[in-house]
């Protein structure tokens, strides 16, 4: 579909006049590439850019917003990987179309970075909240579930002074179809998870450890994945029919399969445990992760199943 995109001179503008209409994404791309050779300084010399579009004569502000046309973006900052990074994105997302380009605070030794992804169809303002849910859940929550701001902007790319600079596409993905990706991740705003998302950062942990100290069901035990009641089946057949891209994506609901069936059944399963099993059932179909931390990600995955449970 074809793409717009506003533009904004600094994080302080809100007039919303200013936009350009594309053809499609690869035009975007084309942008997004010749952006990325432009030397700044630092962002202050960088114009910003959103996938909102505007009723007439307005500012950007929320209500203001009439949707989202032809394109998202996610910001990335702490992405644990090993090797290369191209490799391990479309290793993850490679099932998806996108560019990824740099943002001004990359370094060498942590990457921070953008995905820019196509839609098939624009995403209506009061469809947005649960568009955003839905990718975030997709892509295995690289950023914020939760979205206030339907106005997101980004920086452009470009050649920042002092960062590490860097900007390559994924081109063999489809693009996202958010009718679809809303209902594979139906967002229900739920008030017990909102008001759990509400409280003091300390007393979230709390709370999550008085639940784990309610796990008092001992009497399980196991040798492998293949013998554990936990181990969801049905995931691990359609993780072993992949035979291109989305293993990560089907790990981590296998982990988040077994932390919930655990947990549903008082067992006080850990991290370690999880990612025993996941790390056994790697090892023999293709040992893809044997370099990545898959207990901090079994522990992420907890952490998810603790929370709304």
């Amino acid at each position: 579909m074809d793409i717009s995109v506003t533009l904004f001179r600094n994080i302080y503008d809100n007039k919303t006049h200013r936009s350009i209409n594309l053809a499609d994404f690869s035009d975007f791309e084309q942008v997004l590439y010749h952006l990325s050779e432009v030397p700044r300084k630092s962002k202050k010399q960088a114009e910003l850019m959103s996938p909102a579009t505007y009723l007439p004569d307005t500012t950007r502000a929320n209500k203001n917003v009439v949707d989202w046309r032809g394109w998202c973006a996610v910001d990335v900052d702490d992405f644990e990987f090993e090797g290369d990074l191209k490799n391990e994105l479309v290793n993850r997302f490679g099932d998806y179309r996108w560019v990824c380009y740099s943002t001004a605070s990359s370094t060498i030794d942590s990457p921070k970075f953008r995905l820019v992804f196509p839609l098939t169809e624009a995403v209506r303002s009061d469809r947005i909240k649960a568009f955003w849910f839905a990718l975030q859940t997709e892509l295995g929550e690289l950023g914020d579930k939760q979205t206030k701001d339907l106005s997101r902007m980004y920086y452009i790319p470009g050649r920042y002074a002092g960062a590490h600079n860097f900007i390559f596409s994924n081109n063999y993905g489809l693009p996202i179809y958010p009718d679809l990706l809303m209902k594979k991740h139906p967002y229900v705003e739920k008030t017990g998870n909102s008001f759990f998302d509400r409280l003091p950062e300390a007393m979230q942990k709390e709370i999550i450890e008085h639940r784990k100290s309610n796990m008092d069901n001992v009497d399980i035990h196991w040798t492998s994945y293949r013998d554990c009641p936990f181990f969801p089946k049905k995931l691990e057949a359609e993780y072993r029919l992949i035979s291109n891209t989305g293993w990560y994506h089907k790990m981590y609901q296998i982990m988040i399969a077994i932390a919930g069936t655990a947990v549903d059944k008082k067992y006080p399963i850990t991290a370690d445990e999880i990612a025993v099993m996941c790390r056994e059932l790697d090892q023999e179909t293709g040992n893809w992760y044997e370099n990545r931390p898959l207990t901090k990600e079994a522990d992420r995955a907890l952490e998810y199943v603790y929370k709304n449970m």
